[in-house]
C-alpha cells in the first residue's frame, strides 16, 4: 500500500515541476492547499492493495495449446484453451478475526477462447469469447475447528479422482475432446468417458483442519446434492503419498442448477477415488483412480472407471523438474448413464512436462488414443487420436 508520506512527496514533486521560480518559493497557504488537493486525488486513484484489514492477491494462469486430432475420417489442428488447466483470473483475501480465527473470500473467473472439451470435428471455436464465475465465496476458518464456506465454490467431492503428486496436467478425464463425437449416433466423448468430476456450484462447505494428515470435508448444494470427502497426504522417509475418497448424492427435482447437468439430469449416487506414490530420491511415481456412478431410477444404468499413470520426475536440466509418464484407462457402459444402451471405451497414451522455475511456466505434449469396442451396440467405432502441445504460464 502506497503510504501517505510516499503521496505526499510525489504530489510535491509533481507541483513543484509545474510551479514557476518565483512560485516555488512561495511557501505561503495557497501552496499548502494545492498539494494537500493533488494528494487527495492521488489517494483516490492508487490501486491499493486490500485495504487496512482484509489482504487481496491477484493471481492468475494461462494455458494455450495446439490439439491435434485425428478421428479416423477426418483430422485437423485447433488453437484451444487447454480444459484440463483453464486460464483464469483471481481475487483472494483473509483477514483475522482474532487469534486462531481468519476470514476471507475467493473470486475467479474463467477466461476462454476455444475450449478444447468444447470444440467438436465440426466447430473449432466451442464457447469462443467467454467470460465466466468459477468460484466466489466467503469463508470463516478456526484453526482448531476448520473451515465453513458459502457461496459459488467447489464441491468437496470434486477432484477426488486427479490426485497426482507429479506434475501430469492431465488425469482420468477427457478435457482435450470430451465434446467430438464417436460413433455415427451423435455421441460424444465425454458421455461414455469420464471420472465422474462434480465441478461447481452455490453450496455451502465444510473442510476440517488437518488431522495427522486427514482432512474431511462435505459440501451441502441448494439442487438437493450433498457429498462427503476424505483427503489424505503424507510423507515418509522418502516416500510421498497423496490419496482422496468421496462420495456424491444427488436427488433431481428440477432442471435448474448447474447439478442438472450431470448425465441426463436424473438422481445419481457415485463413489470414486484416487491415489498417488512417489519415491523422492529417485523420483519415480504411480498414480491410480477408479470411480462407479448409478443412476437411482433406473438399476441398470450404472457406469464405473479406473485409470492409471506412472512415470518419473526430475531436475535432470537446471530449468526445472521434468516429467514423462505413460497412461491407460478403461471406461464401462457409461453410455448407459446418458440415455444409451452400452459402451466399453479404452485409451492410452504419454506424456511430457517441462517446468521452468524462474518463469512459473510448464511447456507440455501430450498424447491420448481412444478405441472403442461398444458405442450403444456398434463395435467398428474409428479410433479418436489426440496430441495437445502447448504453455501454462501462473501468475
Amino acid at each position: 500500500m502506497i503510504s501517505r508520506i510516499a503521496l505526499i512527496a510525489a504530489a510535491g514533486l509533481l507541483l513543484g515541476a509545474a510551479m514557476t521560480p518565483a512560485r516555488a518559493a512561495d511557501l505561503g497557504g495557497g501552496c499548502c492547499a494545492d498539494l494537500e488537493e493533488r494528494v487527495a486525488e492521488l489517494e483516490a486513484t492508487t490501486a491499493r492493495k486490500g485495504n487496512r484489514v482484509v489482504s487481496l492477491q491477484i493471481y492468475g494462469t494461462v494455458a494455450k495449446g495446439l490439439l491435434i486430432w485425428d478421428d479416423g475420417n477426418r483430422s485437423d489442428a485447433y488453437v484451444v484453451d487447454n480444459d484440463a488447466i483453464t486460464s483464469v483470473l483471481g481475487f483472494k483475501g483473509s483477514a483475522a478475526l482474532k487469534p486462531g480465527w481468519t476470514t476471507g473470500f475467493k473470486v475467479e473467473l474463467a477466461v476462454t477462447d476455444a475450449t478444447s472439451a468444447l470444440v467438436t470435428q465440426n466447430d473449432d471455436e466451442g464457447n469462443n469469447g467467454t467470460l465466466s464465475i468459477r468460484e466466489s465465496y466467503v469463508y470463516i476458518e478456526s484453526e482448531r475447528l476448520g473451515r465453513v464456506s458459502i457461496g459459488q465454490q467447489l464441491l468437496a467431492a470434486d477432484g477426488v479422482a486427479s490426485v497426482s503428486i507429479a506434475n501430469t496436467l492431465y488425469g482420468a478425464a477427457p478435457d482435450h475432446s470430451g465434446s467430438f463425437f464417436v460413433g455415427g449416433d451423435g455421441t460424444r466423448l465425454g458421455e461414455v468417458a469420464s471420472h465422474f468430476g462434480v465441478g461447481r456450484d452455490d453450496a455451502i462447505r465444510y473442510d476440517s483442519p488437518s488431522i495427522y494428515g486427514f482432512i474431511a470435508s462435505a459440501t451441502w448444494g441448494d439442487n438437493d446434492y450433498w457429498d462427503v470427502t476424505l483427503r489424505f497426504a503424507k510423507e515418509w522417509n522418502s516416500i510421498k503419498i497423496a490419496a482422496a475418497i468421496g462420495y456424491s448424492n444427488f436427488e433431481q427435482n428440477s432442471t435448474a442448477g448447474a447439478l442438472a447437468d450431470f448425465g441426463t439430469g436424473e438422481s445419481f449416487t457415485a463413489l470414486s477415488g484416487s491415489i498417488s506414490v512417489m519415491h523422492v530420491p529417485t523420483g519415480l511415481f504411480a498414480n491410480f483412480a477408479a470411480g462407479r456412478k448409478e443412476l437411482k431410477d433406473d438399476n441398470d444404468a450404472e457406469g464405473s472407471f479406473w485409470f492409471t499413470q506412472a512415470g518419473v520426475e526430475r531436475k535432470w536440466f537446471g530449468y526445472g523438474a521434468t516429467t514423462l509418464y505413460g497412461e491407460y484407462g478403461q471406461y464401462d457402459d457409461l453410455a448407459t448413464l446418458n440415455g444409451g444402451s452400452s459402451s466399453d471405451v479404452n485409451r492410452f497414451g504419454f506424456g511430457v512436462v517441462q517446468h521452468f522455475d524462474s518463469a512459473a511456466l510448464d511447456l507440455y505434449a501430450q498424447a491420448t488414443f481412444w478405441s472403442f469396442d461398444d458405442i450403444n451396440g456398434q463395435d467398428d467405432v474409428d479410433d479418436l487420436r489426440t496430441i495437445m502441445i502447448g504453455a501454462k504460464i501462473d501468475f
